[in-house]
């Protein structure tokens, strides 16, 4: 029922010619809802008293309006701060020298317009306008990149080589990266090396498909990409629903004991067993940190198993596996609320999981979680070693290893987000960990006693050597002066400090194999075991990706043949990488950590060698290592299989573009050969429209019987280049953009070190020796 009093009704008929005029006089009140329809949330009439409160039988009391916020007048003050900042950034984006007084002016313009209520664009936007700095011999362009079809923008920042006093250096300016709204910011040199052709690549893929629907599934590269574990909820998960039975649980642990923990030595087997055996016979009767703790285990060996494995020991696919383990790591993580509070075991668990994540999440994603588990870290004191906080023998080893094993994932982690040198906090003290068996270690120890010669922790020492090394000596300039330097004509001053550079980079290296020697005289030997073999292989696996890499280009045997140019110095040691690679899961001794090496294989810098064998001459030396290379990459990488995600996808449709410019190639010299396994394979895994793009015409391998020696019309070297599928003269190779690619062709679980992997990077040694 309606109460309309004849205030109401006069207030009504005031209120409505007032605002509909919008002239002189004062304005009526707009009638609010009463206090008691609004705190019921109810409708109200705005009648005096209203209906709701008559049907009450409650006096209608009427609300007063918020007092009206006044308008604030922009801050000049603050205005001209943010023009500072924006002209600092720019000059920090640009070049290292002054700033340009366009630059400047632009700023001042910018700031003016803002003050008077004007939207100035952003630097982001406004960078465009600003004019490149002056040429300079030897230094690399910094000419902006206007945002392309491919759906990201860039801030260029060009590294420079000399520095305002003229002597010449190597200092990284860094890329900010504008993609789909989400700013990324990466300085590693390597990723504007491989970003103009990898770009380039993923564009004529997505053109070859333009007229039709795209044959191209999901991004998402696992179950567990685009999964927020800080802020969606897994409480709902019941975790009985994902425990594995008591018969899985032991068959996990004891993979997780022959092929995670001799490369982790994260938890203390003796302590943890017990618990083990408890959680097989009740899961419920184990704390939710220790749950976590136990799914991460199952996690992470889940993810050492092969496809063939995990089926014949958990009766389902690998992926299933993964997703079903992941949820109950994450719902224990939550429940255990593991950013509030901390202890060792959340976080070992949280550490295992954040390793098993490798390759399978995406690269940025997981830097930040990684960052969060530093905090944690630091929250605990692990920064500090145990000795100085006088802790028990006992939690000071096994702080030690984890801090000492946070340290070296998070530095590849930064790598893989596209830094060059690790962003970890400093002023930590920290002790590397003793030489002693987890028999040995025992909580209620007053004293420990490390041990010389072979002990459990051999494989992690030699990794742990490599980041104490690297922590002292730091080098975040090694990949701009490996490869940018080699730009430098010899005689130039700027040539002589590309060599100096290199004498002292050839010292380092000189220095970290004789402290790798020594800790292999300490405590490996190949004779006691797997581990210990898979250890001592570790230097030689890092000295042969690492000293080819500083041979000037000029001075190698292949200059003049293979290697004419920086992109085919690149290609060479990208090759030389990827072969190292498929040495290391080829040897015997590391048959049950191949999984732990195949975690850092980059599929980015797969897809650039791939990308760069179809643009060189299909035939040569390079050429038959790399198809080497492809056949035993797709022998070990079952994940390259998997045709529901783009990114293998573009990565198969280029093996076979390869394929055809080699095939004909041959076919045209009458040269015997063999189609290599995968490429059939691949053929049919391919989605039907992407092969036929990929073909280019019939393969003659098609028509006739593999390795007759049948000539075939055309010279297929013009044929290849007249394609103009990967033309370098329409890229600039002067402009070090960033390796990040467009959202529709973005592989997001990929490293910075696309190209040949790490070595910049504090902490990150090379792929083949697990870091």
């Amino acid at each position: 029922m309606n109460v309309n009093t004849p205030q109401s009704q006069q207030a009504s008929t005031q209120h409505t010619p007032q605002s509909q005029g919008g002239g002189s006089g004062n304005k009526i009140p707009r009638v609010l809802a009463c206090v008691l329809c609004q705190h019921r949330k109810i409708k109200c009439d705005r009648s005096t008293p209203c209906s709701n409160c008559v049907k009450a039988n409650v006096p209608c009391t009427p609300s007063t309006p918020a007092p009206v916020r006044k308008r604030r007048r922009p801050n000049q003050d603050l205005q001209e701060r943010l023009a500072r900042c924006e002209a600092l950034l720019k000059q920090y984006a640009t070049t290292s020298g002054p700033l340009p007084a366009s630059a400047i002016a632009l700023a001042t313009s910018s700031a003016a317009a803002a003050s008077n209520g004007v939207n100035s664009p952003s630097p982001a936007l406004s960078h465009s306008l600003l004019p490149p700095p002056p040429p300079h011999h030897g230094s690399i362009s910094s000419a902006a990149s206007p945002a392309s079809s491919t759906g990201y923008s860039l801030l260029p920042a060009a590294p420079t080589v000399s520095s305002e006093d003229g002597s010449s250096n190597f200092k990284p300016a860094g890329k900010l990266v504008v993609e789909d709204g989400s700013v990324k910011f990466m300085d590693s040199y390597l990723w504007g090396m491989v970003h103009e052709n990898l770009a380039a690549m993923r564009e004529i893929l997505e053109s070859e498909v333009m007229d039709e629907q795209s044959p191209y599934p999901s991004e998402a590269m696992t179950p567990d990409d685009n999964v927020d574990l800080l802020l969606n909820d897994f409480s709902a998960i019941d975790l009985q629903d994902v425990v594995p039975s008591a018969v899985q649980i032991f068959r996990l642990w004891q993979v997780f004991l022959e092929r995670v923990n001799p490369v982790t030595k994260l938890v203390h087997v003796p302590t943890l067993q017990p618990i083990v055996i408890e959680a097989a016979a009740n899961h419920r009767n184990v704390p939710h940190n220790t749950q976590a703790l136990l799914f991460a285990i199952y996690l992470i060996s889940v993810v050492s198993l092969t496809q063939a494995e995990t089926r014949q020991m958990l009766d389902m696919s690998k992926d299933e596996a993964l997703k079903k383990f992941s949820a109950g790591c994450r719902a224990a993580l939550t429940r255990s609320d593991f950013l509030k509070h901390y202890d060792m075991v959340t976080l070992q668990a949280f550490l295992l999981y954040l390793v098993s994540l490798q390759g399978r999440y995406d690269r940025h994603a997981a830097w930040i979680l990684s960052g969060v588990l530093i905090r944690i870290a630091h929250k605990m004191g692990l920064h500090r070693d145990g000795e100085m906080l006088n802790l028990p023998p006992f939690e000071t080893e096994m702080r030690r290893r984890v801090w000492w094993h946070i340290v070296m994932l998070d530095s590849k982690y930064a790598m893989t987000s596209g830094f060059s040198d690790t962003l970890l906090p400093w002023g930590w003290d920290t002790r590397l960990p003793s030489n002693v068996n987890d028999t040995n270690l025992f909580p209620a120890s007053t004293e420990l006693q490390p041990r010389e010669g072979a002990t459990e922790m051999a494989f992690v020492l030699i990794i742990y050597t490599i980041g104490t090394f690297f922590k002292d000596n730091r080098i975040p300039d090694f990949e701009q002066v490996i490869i940018g330097g080699q730009l430098a004509e010899p005689g130039h001053p700027d040539y002589i400090a590309f060599r100096t550079s290199l004498d002292r980079f050839t010292t380092l290296i000189d220095d970290l194999e004789a402290k790798l020697i020594a800790v292999e005289q300490r405590f490996v030997d190949p004779s006691a075991g797997p581990i210990h073999a898979a250890a001592a292989a570790i230097r030689p696996s890092l000295m042969e990706k690492v000293r080819p890499m500083i041979v000037p280009m000029r001075e190698l045997p292949e200059w003049g043949t293979e290697v004419n140019n920086i992109q085919d110095n690149i290609f060479r040691i990208s090759l030389n990488h990827h072969e190292s690679a498929i040495r290391s899961y080829e040897s015997p001794p590391n048959q049950n950590i191949v999984w732990f090496i195949k975690c850092h294989f980059q599929a980015d810098g797969f897809l650039f060698l791939v990308g760069q064998l179809y643009r060189r001459s299909p035939v040569g030396n390079f050429a038959d290592r790399a198809w080497a290379v492809i056949e035993g990459t797709y022998k070990y990488h079952e994940e390259l299989w998997d045709m529901t995600q783009k990114p293998m996808v573009q990565i198969a449709s280029f093996v076979i573009k390869a394929w055809r410019a080699r095939e004909r190639a041959l076919l045209n010299a009458g040269v015997m050969y063999d189609v290599p396994l995968c490429v059939p394979r691949i053929i049919d895994a391919l989605p039907q429209s992407s092969s036929e793009a990929s073909s280019q015409g019939p393969s003659p391998s098609q028509a006739m019987k593999t390795g007759l020696p049948i000539s075939g019309p055309g010279n297929p070297h013009l044929d290849f280049m007249s394609s103009g599928f990967m033309d370098t003269s329409g890229l600039d190779w002067d402009l070090w953009t960033d390796l990040e690619t467009a959202p529709g062709g973005a592989m997001q679980n990929q490293a910075a070190m696309a190209a040949f992997g790490p070595f910049g990077n504090f902490g990150a040694p090379a792929p083949g020796s697990g870091w």
